[in-house]
């Protein structure tokens, strides 16, 4: 779907500080735009990157609050730059005024708004080692648009023991996530025992996708930022950044950290 011209080889002058100067090919990844119809009506045009497209279609209506669950949707079509999904019934003129969604994803939130009834991931008996999830974050460098262009987000979301369910890239980070709940949804993942792990920063609306399906424990190589950290400690959600180099930060609800 929409594969064409997707990369492109470029010469490039790749300098070291030596002073040498080298003259080689590389491999850019491309923009396209996914125009997203609901219910019969143009609803929104997407900045993404072209796979895993119906699972991106589906965890970005669930994580805009559009849908529930899988039966909320009657049907799904994809053709050329478009995905036309018909919700049920009960939902339909439940729309919401956007327009244009850019490669980031991002959608400023309301930290006073959740999409759960109780607006809290309660306790469990979840847990992950630091040694699982440590692990874990080699896996997102081994994603193979990343390693061929290294322009891609990656997203995967794992269990407690370390097995990936769901992986996902895209040039935005927010999208790459919302393909890995599409993901996990299509494939009847129990959210709630397991964790996710991304390559971008943990703002706030970033934390509340993982609370919207309550998926408990979100990590990241970067940073969270203070809204960031606030929705999970309001939302019950572990969030960890800076997982690097056999160490990382964990912000708030560290109780589902083991040391083995």
């Amino acid at each position: 779907m929409f594969m064409a011209d997707f990369f492109s080889k470029k010469r490039i002058h790749r300098f070291f500080d030596s002073g040498k100067v080298e003259r080689l090919d590389d491999q850019l990844i491309g923009e396209s735009r996914l125009l997203i119809r609901l219910d019969g009506q143009d609803f929104i045009h997407a900045v993404c990157t072209p796979f895993q497209v119906e699972e991106f279609v589906i965890g970005f209506l669930r994580t805009r609050g559009l849908i529930d669950n899988l039966e909320d949707i009657a049907s799904v079509d994809l053709s050329e730059n478009t995905a036309s999904v018909t919700r049920t019934a009960r939902l339909r003129g439940k729309t919401p005024e956007l327009r244009l969604l850019e490669s980031t994803g991002s959608r400023n939130v309301d930290n006073n708004v959740f999409f759960r009834p109780d607006g809290k991931i309660p306790p469990q008996r979840f847990s992950v080692s630091a040694k699982v999830l440590v692990s874990g974050f080699k896996k997102l460098s081994d994603m193979p648009l990343y390693k061929k262009t290294g322009g891609t987000h990656c997203a995967i979301l794992f269990t407690e023991k370390g097995t990936p369910i769901v992986g996902a890239e895209d040039i935005g980070r927010h999208n790459a996530v919302d393909k890995v709940i599409g993901g996990g949804m299509k494939r009847a993942v129990d959210f709630s025992r397991s964790w996710l792990a991304v390559s971008g920063r943990l703002p706030a609306d970033m934390v509340l996708k993982p609370l919207i399906v309550g998926i408990p424990l979100i990590a990241s190589v970067s940073a969270a930022t203070a809204a960031g950290v606030e929705i999970g400690e309001r939302g019950g959600i572990t969030v960890v950044g800076f997982v690097r180099a056999g160490q990382f930060n964990c912000y708030c609800h560290p109780e589902r950290i083991t040391k083995e």
